[in-house]
């Protein structure tokens, strides 16, 4: 038993002088994933009858306990499953913010995007790879308190648990379920006291650039919350995407090592196992935020330490344990866009001679729109299809080739007519600032603060932004804004959508457009959305003018001008009309986009 388990010395952390590492975790210590899955379902087994009674929330605790959490959510059936986080979260999704005081890293927050499925809990399920005193998971069960059940039962679950931790939970009304104690690992000896007295140097890295790079489109968050069935299904399907592309890159019975990224932690197992199912000899690990101390002692777990740079903040400093030589080192992330410089070090510090970088969400298009203004559900196909001008692109339309299919070019515009569009700004502010209170007023009394607004790119995407601002003015809450593609003749980005209600109810959703014409998209929209996976989704298109009578929502029926809708790109966050062409589209992707970035100069 003591050799599974193993005290490690904590850098400059005078709260707690060690940390237990678990060489069957999978996390800080290279593990085969059928050993971490072993053990992670040993304790899914062990609360399974206590937590199988009514509807269970499951709470794994970040980094170590990220994927043992999705384990434990998996036993118990229809269990909904959240992890907490470091990383910021969305402002418009509610939260509970809690300390962790021993670590160095003290501010956890756990998502609270729907209250509901807290308030109809019967049983809150806490997950920790070990529990020492207690109290990190007692703060979070006492921040929750209000939300959940007068008899909601509360369990803290955990593969390692000490006697503080135990008498805290008992006093405060917790159930604890463990896998075994600290006496029973250590014989009641004191972690502190095994530490060695000499350390090592960190490893030098020489940065490499990863040989391949495959990339997946999840849908679902585990910082968000997810149902564990929808969570399983979707990486296994993935994962088995990435296993096809990564066999053909090392020879059957070679040594493969599989490293996620600070949080993502479940992934990297699922994968780790199929590739071990394929007669790799595979040992999975994390990239971590907890700085631990190598040494040379015998039997000491920490051997070995290179110091990174994070995929999520080029500012933190982050580390990676042990890693040996094998064939190849398979990096997974789901950074939302990580620097070149952060892949390169993580490359340099792996053991594999190869090494392939796989992204766990596709790269979205770059814009210079704020995240905090909209959230751009379109792919980046940047360079991977020509802009056409209209003389090249207008024979092909009229050959049979859809537009969509198609780039148009995009041109810097004049001098001239950049002072039109401010002298139009100008005159026509009143009547669209006018417009916009109107329209987030409406959407407001009918959505209220749970609202998610969704924008049809492009046109409708500075529009989305105005009335998320206006919201925000009047209201004072943050609503949620995504863009999405729709196009005539194909239908709206079914991708997109999966990701939006993985996040929010059908009836939250408002689509936004800029103003009405001939009606196309509004009848593209009615006409993609009937449909049984859109049952409950609200059709209507909210625009700032609708000369046409189309819409419920507007700021107007006059036909009014929107400075807008005249400078293409440059107004739009620099991101083209959306494309669709299926062999830079995959199945699970999102519609594309490309960035001009030669236009920046001219951004309004």
């Amino acid at each position: 038993m003591y050799d599974q388990f193993s005290p490690a010395k904590r850098e400059n952390n005078p709260r707690r002088e060690h940390i237990i590492i678990n060489r069957r975790q999978a996390k800080h210590f290279p593990a085969a994933p059928s050993q971490a899955e072993e053990e992670f379902s040993a304790l899914a087994e062990l609360i399974k009858p206590a937590a199988s009674v009514g509807k269970c929330v499951v709470a794994g605790f970040a980094e170590t306990a990220v994927a043992l959490g999705a384990y434990v959510a998996g036993a118990v059936g229809g269990s909904f499953y959240v992890s907490t986080t470091r990383e910021p979260l969305p402002a418009h999704f509610g939260v509970r913010t809690f300390s962790e005081r021993h670590s160095h890293a003290a501010e956890h927050t756990l998502c609270i995007r729907d209250e509901s499925v807290f308030r109809a809990a019967r049983v809150l399920v806490l997950v920790d790879d070990e529990f020492t005193t207690g109290r990190t998971a007692a703060a979070l069960a006492e921040s929750l308190r209000g939300l959940l059940r007068d008899d909601c039962r509360i369990i803290a679950a955990a593969l390692c648990a000490g006697e503080e931790s135990a008498r805290l939970f008992s006093e405060k009304g917790i159930e604890l379920f463990a896998l075994r104690s600290f006496d029973e690992v250590f014989r009641g000896r004191q972690p502190a006291a095994l530490l060695p007295r000499e350390y090592l140097p960190d490893e030098p890295v020489v940065p490499r650039t990863p040989d391949i790079t495959l990339s997946v489109n999840a849908v679902y968050d585990t910082r968000l919350g997810v149902y564990a069935r929808e969570l399983f299904a979707e990486t296994e399907r993935l994962c088995a995407e990435l296993c096809e592309s990564i066999s053909a890159l090392a020879a059957s019975g070679e040594a493969v090592e599989v490293i996620g990224t600070e949080e993502l932690c479940f992934p990297p197992i699922v994968l780790g196992r199929m590739l071990e199912q394929r007669g790799f000899r595979v040992a999975v690990h994390g990239q971590t935020r907890s700085p631990m101390l190598p040494s040379s002692e015998e039997g000491y777990p920490v051997t070995s330490r290179a110091r990174l740079t994070s995929f999520y903040d080029p500012q933190r400093r982050v580390y990676l344990y042990n890693s040996e030589p094998c064939a190849l080192s398979v990096i997974m992330t789901d950074a939302d866009d990580p620097s070149p410089e952060a892949v390169n070090e993580l490359c340099g510090a792996a053991g594999g001679e190869k090494t392939a970088l796989c992204l766990w969400r596709a790269k979205r298009v770059k814009t210079s729109i704020l995240r905090d203004d909209a959230e751009l559900l379109l792919k980046d196909v940047t360079g991977l299809l020509p802009p056409l001008p209209a003389r090249e692109r207008e024979p092909l339309i009229q050959s049979g080739v859809h537009y969509s299919e198609l780039l148009p070019a995009e041109y810097e515009p004049s001098e001239e007519y950049l002072r039109l569009y401010e002298r139009g700004l100008t005159q026509w502010a009143g009547a669209v600032a006018a417009a916009t209170e109107r329209v987030a007023r409406k959407i407001v009394e009918q959505k209220g603060k749970s609202v998610a607004l969704v924008s049809l790119a492009r046109a409708g995407t500075p529009v989305g932004i105005l009335i998320k601002r206006c919201i925000k003015r009047l209201f004072g809450f943050d609503a949620a804004h995504y863009s999405i593609s729709i196009i005539r003749g194909r239908g709206i980005d079914r991708n997109a959508m999966r990701y939006i209600l993985a996040r929010h109810s059908p009836e939250s959703l408002q689509f936004i457009d800029g103003w009405t014409g001939k009606g196309a998209i509004v009848r593209q929209l009615e006409q993609a959305l009937d449909k049984p996976w859109a049952q409950g989704i609200d059709r209507r298109v909210a625009v700032l003018s609708d000369p046409a009578g189309l819409c419920d929502i507007c700021g107007t029926h006059d036909d009014i001008f929107l400075p807008c809708s005249c400078l293409n790109s440059i107004v739009s966050g620099l991101f083209s009309r959306t494309v669709l062409r299926g062999d830079i589209i995959g199945q699970g992707d999102f519609h594309g986009a490309h960035y001009f970035a030669e236009l920046s100069g001219r951004d309004r």
